[in-house]
Formats: structure tokens, sequence, C-alpha cells
């Protein structure tokens, strides 16, 4: 109940990361995110929010099936305005578990975690990204994003609402080895970016 609470209190606010954070687009995990589709991909964006991701990748691949789940049925309302607004048809919106996801093995190309592992406990971070594993093609990709602390100090001043608000969670996560962490997963991470107080991470299933 308590989060169902806050996710409706921050439905109304959560569009402004990208007014804060995210504005600088040339250096925005947004534009990684968004370059690493190719235009066909299916893709399945979890914990979707307000569908910023989801609404950007349909609206400029009109041949890829785009899907967005989440829990929040005000984030969804406003993802729903959002995309009838743009005119955007090959996008659709499901209330749903990321942890217990109601599609199909191997059905997705690309599969997307944005600003969501810091958010939750490992147990159900674990959950939903064992889901994500099963629901990806063998040759597909985990796109995660994830925040990452600046060493300038200008930006350390502008990041201490995210440092303050952010969930319990979060203090554990921002110093988590990564990589042994998605390694224990069966998980490798093919490639990672750094952009403004964020990091982008590819991520590929192990072999075997």
């Amino acid at each position: 109940m308590k989060s169902e609470i806050f996710y409706k209190s921050m439905s109304k606010l959560y569009d402004l990361i990208d007014v804060i954070y995210f504005r600088n687009y040339s250096n925005s995990p947004r534009k990684v995110v968004f370059e690493s589709i190719e235009n066909g991909d299916s893709v399945l964006d979890l914990c979707t929010g307000t569908a910023t991701n989801a609404l950007k990748i349909a609206k400029a691949n009109s041949r890829s099936r785009v899907l967005g789940v989440d829990l929040s049925k005000d984030m969804l309302g406003i993802a729903r305005k959002k995309a009838q607004k743009a005119d955007i048809l090959n996008i659709k919106l499901y209330c749903m578990d990321a942890a217990k996801l109601k599609f199909k093995d191997k059905c997705f190309d690309k599969i997307l975690l944005s600003l969501v592992l810091h958010e939750i406990e490992d147990g159900l971070a674990d959950g939903i990204i064992n889901e994500a594993k099963r629901v990806l093609k063998d040759d597909g990709e985990i796109i995660v994003t994830e925040w990452e602390r600046s060493k300038k100090f200008f930006n350390k001043i502008v990041f201490l609402p995210i440092e303050v608000l952010e969930p319990k969670p979060y203090k554990a996560f921002i110093t988590k080895d990564l990589k042994a962490y998605f390694k224990k997963c069966g998980l490798i991470i093919k490639a990672e970016k750094h952009c403004d107080y964020s990091k982008v991470l590819i991520l590929k299933k192990m072999a075997g």
C-alpha cells in the first residue's frame, strides 16, 4: 500500500527527471538506450513508469513491437495519455508485475530496466532479472540504466535530492559491484556507457 501511494504521488512529477538530470540529450542515458534499438526489434520496457523510453522507441521504430509493463495504474494512465497525444500506435501498456510476466519464453529482442533496481530489495530484483532472462531471446540484450555518482562538485549538489529521497535499497545498490552481481544472475556486461548522473549497461546471457 505504501508503494502504491508513493507512485501515485510521484506519477505527476516523474517526468521531471528528464528536465533536471537528462536535459543534455547528447550525454543522456535516453540517447544510449534509444540508439541501442533497431527498427523491427521486439522491445519490453519493464517498470515503464510514464513510458518515456518506450514511447520514444515506438515512435521512431514503426516496425518494432513495443510493450511496457508497470504495477502503477497512475503511471500507466499518464503513459497512455502521452501515447494518444503523440498518436503512437505500435505500443501496448499493461498493468503487470515485472517479477511475474505473462509472456512466453524467449520472445523479446531487447528488454529495458531503467532506474528500477536501486529502488528494490535484492530478492525482488533477482525475481525481475530472472523473468527478464526468461522472456529474452538467446541473442537478445537487457539494457539497464542506473544512477551513478559524479565526481564533479556541481553535479554532486544537483544529485543531492536523489541521495536523500531514494528508498532504502539505494544506498547499498549505488556501491554494488554490478559485474559480479549480474554474473551471479547469469548475465555478462557487453558494454558500459557513462552519462550525466547515470550509466547504461548492455547485458547478454552467459553461454551455457
